[in-house]
């Protein structure tokens, strides 16, 4: 089974239409109105309900990597020349290996 997702404000709305076209499970900060709030307690949200956090963001990788804050999964994204299109797709191939298990960073 592959992880449930929880999409940061940095992800654009679109991605996270295109990952439930696939049948993805995704969750996004602004419908759970968590818009705002800090990396910490975005990645603290994510954590307690064992949701896979995506983002643009590096920041999260330095907490996470750097000062070892817990997390239950984190999929960084750079951004960089892609279109909507192109997250979605390199997201599900990512999601294609991971499973709801799984902890670690992953860098698309």
């Amino acid at each position: 089974m592959s992880p449930v997702l929880y999409l940061d404000e940095s992800i654009w709305a679109p991605v996270a239409d295109g990952l439930r076209q696939r049948g993805r499970t995704v969750h996004t900060a602004h419908e759970e109105e968590t818009a705002g709030h800090t990396d910490r307690e975005q990645l603290r949200y994510a954590r307690d309900r064992d949701w896979t956090l995506v983002t643009f963001d590096d920041d999260f990788l330095s907490l996470v990597e750097g000062d070892g804050l817990p997390h239950e999964g984190i999929v960084y994204i750079d951004q960089r020349g892609k279109r909507v299109g192109d997250v979605v797709r390199d997201l599900d191939t990512a999601l294609e290996y991971l499973d709801d298990e799984w902890e670690g960073v992953y860098y698309a």
